[in-house]
């Protein structure tokens, strides 16, 4: 995009979410200089419309300064979707720059109480846009500068959570498809203000390994792993019984990783096919 463009600007400024879209596929690096070279008012609405992943590689790579000043003018909820990404001599760097208002505010927004879920939030998730084809949703997966997992989960353009979709019924889906039409919409979430000792009974156990965790908004913050749940909640809630899912969860993680497997195989094949060519 051509930041003299007044084309470009009209775009952003009343197209965010599009916008996001298309930056998405765009390297970080690239993102980031085009975000240094406009205003923070017009930079903020794309910036809190990106996959939070994305918006977070792009302040890494912006000088501090100019990031702190991007940052104040998002939404607490979104600046806080990225500070949990952000490497920690980044957040501090970021911290230090801020408002005290702004910082207090985004710093409560992250903070939760020691005996509920948010306390094991694990932010590092793989989510899409439901307005993606399947098209362009494998073209992300294939570019991913990280293993993906075999559960992704999708938001729509506020970042709620609207369902989910297994890396095998991506790839078999028809790739005109979009997102938002195939996937499965039984998300089982968990709140990350639910008390840690209600959950081991949570229904979503029975189906998966790991939860996606909301905040009150059905906003997606991350996901909530069963083996950290069950070392947090402690030894002595358990002992003397068998976990009644553990042979279910055992075998679910085996057929999962298997799949994996496969997927990282084709994924290979493919990456190497088009290294070949010229």
């Amino acid at each position: 995009m051509n930041v003299d463009n007044s084309l470009t600007l009209e775009f952003l400024h009343d197209y965010p979410e599009e916008a996001a879209r298309v930056l998405e596929q765009v390297s970080a690096k690239h993102v980031a200089a085009l975000f240094s070279a406009l205003a923070p008012q017009t930079v903020a609405p794309v910036m809190a419309a990106l996959i939070p992943a994305k918006a977070a590689s792009c302040i890494e790579l912006i000088e501090a300064l100019p990031a702190s000043k991007l940052v104040s003018k998002l939404p607490v909820s979104s600046a806080a979707r990225i500070f949990r990404l952000l490497s920690s001599s980044r957040r501090n760097a970021l911290s230090a720059l801020l408002a005290d208002k702004t910082r207090r505010r985004i710093h409560h927004y992250l903070a939760y109480s020691p005996s509920s879920a948010g306390v094991l939030l694990d932010p590092q998730i793989d989510m899409l846009s439901d307005s993606l084809t399947v098209a362009e949703a494998v073209h992300r997966i294939e570019n991913a500068d990280r293993s993906v997992s075999c559960e992704i989960y999708i938001i729509n353009d506020a970042h709620h959570l609207v369902g989910t979709i297994n890396l095998g019924s991506l790839m078999t889906s028809s790739r005109h498809a979009r997102l938002r039409d195939i996937m499965d919409r039984k998300t089982q979430p968990v709140s990350v203000h639910a008390p840690l000792e209600t959950l081991l009974s949570h229904p979503g156990w029975t189906a998966r390994r790991r939860l996606p965790m909301v905040e009150r908004d059905n906003t997606l913050a991350g996901a909530l792993d069963y083996g950290r749940l069950q070392e947090a909640i402690g030894d002595t809630k358990i002992v003397g019984r068998r976990d009644p899912l553990e042979n279910f969860l055992s075998l679910a993680s085996l057929y999962w990783l298997s799949v994996a497997q496969l997927m990282d195989s084709v994924l290979g094949a493919t990456r190497l096919d088009k290294g070949k060519q010229p």
